[in-house]
């Protein structure tokens, strides 16, 4: 089989907070060092870093020590809020810190038309200057819905340098890649569909598993760049075991972090506890937990 482009794997990576519930500054650099060099980069306070739970100055805060840790140009910063104000105000900070690669979730919570997207995005994108803004599309948390031909459109209209899909808009991923302008690209947040994604024409992953156990999802990509079907068919079980422990969600992702020694795995938003079972299979994924 012929090579394939290599996709980026980029972790999504969570918000650590301390037992006070605040942000947790010194398990954040402790975990960018771990990641570093492990996978290609981080996509910063989105859905996994429950954005929604955050200040303008946590933000701020995260963006500057993920781009102290990675560089530039592999991070991707989310500016995703719910007024064009503060979309605008949280990119304006990100490239003032350096960043060069944005990401904008569609608006959110009151009902919008297409030309109401457009104007939110162009907003974003001629606030961000040089750097690059991808359009972020998540109808289950949003309600917005966009087919693949109206959200090429309006990445047109709106100058955007390429997409990230998340939820059920993956099961359309290639109908997506087709409509998007020439030149931009479209990353996936569905973690162990990452071959799909390549053989599609998308450029890569924003996996929260990833922010826990990286090295499955980039074995996945180096074996699907090299063509090499039996190691695909090896690294794609490991992923679909990470995605069976942690289930894909953000307590589970915390829960395995908390047990590889990072954090209270704690979560500012209400969520679900861990269930028992659950906890049990990350612990075997993870191995013992790391004695200080």
């Amino acid at each position: 089989m012929p090579e394939q482009a290599r996709a980026e794997v980029l972790a999504a990576v969570p918000t650590f907070f301390d037992a006070d519930g605040e942000l947790d500054r010194e398990t954040t650099v402790a975990h960018h060092a771990a990641l570093a060099g492990r996978v290609d980069g981080v996509f910063v306070a989105g859905t996994t870093g429950e954005f929604p739970a955050l200040d303008r100055a946590e933000r701020h805060t995260l963006t500057e020590l993920a781009l102290g840790a990675y560089g530039p140009d592999r991070v991707v910063v989310h500016v995703g809020a719910a007024s064009t104000r503060e979309a605008v105000a949280l990119t304006r900070d990100a490239v003032a810190l350096g960043a060069r690669r944005i990401a904008a979730l569609t608006p959110y919570y009151l009902p919008v038309d297409t030309v109401a997207v457009i104007r939110h995005l162009a907003a974003v994108v001629d606030a961000a200057g040089p750097a690059r803004v991808y359009g972020y599309l998540f109808t289950e948390r949003t309600g917005v819905v966009l087919d693949p031909a109206e959200f090429g459109s309006i990445a047109a209209e709106a100058g955007l340098a390429g997409a990230k899909l998340s939820g059920a808009a993956n099961e359309r991923l290639t109908e997506y890649v087709a409509a998007l302008p020439a030149g931009t690209d479209l990353w996936s947040g569905a973690d162990t569909t990452l071959p799909a994604v390549v053989r599609a024409g998308g450029a890569g992953i924003v996996s929260g598993l990833s922010a826990a156990f990286p090295e499955p999802f980039t074995a996945l990509a180096d074996a699907v760049a090299a063509g090499d079907a039996e190691a695909e068919r090896a690294a794609q079980a490991r992923a679909d075991a990470v995605l069976d422990a942690l289930a894909g969600t953000v307590e589970g992702i915390k829960a395995a972090l908390h047990h590889l020694g990072f954090g209270t795995g704690a979560l500012r938003m209400p969520a679900p506890e861990v269930p028992p079972a659950a906890l049990e299979r990350i612990a075997r994924l993870a191995g013992p937990v790391p004695v200080s």
